[in-house]
């Protein structure tokens, strides 16, 4: 199973996204489904990559304790899982947002060139339009990702405060 999703990050970029392409198109969907859909193809592997220790090192005595209170299978997965899970989680979503800012060839492939994202963007900047509007375009696609990550750092801290400090 690690190897099934490990294959977007071993085999190259480029052959993938000629098959799947081609895949897509005979499947008829709109170019923003498309370029979706290459995206979560190469940003599941980081996040399955990132969440795997967590979720490995989460105690089961957790969970057994809500199923012995009668809490169940959903119930333990919103209520003690995902809570103590958060911390990483939103760093894993931040990854998956940096990841996908940087996906120019998926986005080109997939979309046709009909859609438009700041790496598409900066990449057709980069060729000879002004250089400060493409500096900025590069300080953004820089600047985005560090912003995430920042709000991945501090929105789950009330949580663990609050657990922490709560008798």
């Amino acid at each position: 199973m690690r190897a099934a999703v490990a294959l977007p990050l071993v085999l190259p970029q480029l052959s993938i996204l000629i098959g799947l392409s081609g895949l897509l198109l005979r499947a008829d969907l709109p170019p923003m489904a498309a370029v979706i859909w290459g995206h979560v193809l190469f940003v599941f592997p980081y996040l399955v990559i990132a969440l795997a220790g967590p979720w490995a090192a989460l105690d089961p005595r957790l969970t057994r304790t809500a199923a012995s209170l009668g809490v169940g299978p959903w119930g333990r997965l919103w209520r003690v899982k995902l809570p103590v899970l958060t911390a990483p989680l939103s760093l894993a979503a931040a990854l998956g947002f940096a990841v996908s800012i940087a996906q120019y060839l998926p986005t080109l492939f997939l979309g046709g060139g009909r859609v438009a994202t700041l790496t598409t963007e900066a990449v057709a900047l980069s060729s000879g339009s002004d250089r400060r509007v493409a500096a900025v375009h590069a300080t953004l696609q820089a600047g985005l990702p560090w912003l995430i990550y920042l709000a991945a750092l501090i929105l789950p801290c009330p949580h663990f405060c609050i657990a922490i400090a709560a008798p």
